[in-house]
């Protein structure tokens, strides 16, 4: 489970990178679907990142 904790914490962290560098372009008509993209990436990261801490907490009262 340290392995999935750790894979889906890489995951969150690429998909975060990758929402921080989407180009949001200085035109009116680009503008909101640039920040949707932008949100999109940003959900799944934050998605990864709560898979990720709750591997850590089942792992964490799981061990003796």
């Amino acid at each position: 489970m340290d392995i999935a904790a750790i894979a889906f914490s890489l995951i969150a962290a690429a998909l975060g990178t990758r929402a921080a560098f989407v180009r949001v372009r200085n035109s009116q008509d680009d503008f909101i679907d640039d920040l949707q993209r932008q949100g999109r990436w940003a959900s799944w990261a934050a998605v990864a990142a709560a898979v990720s801490a709750g591997l850590q907490a089942v792992e964490k009262f799981l061990s003796p």
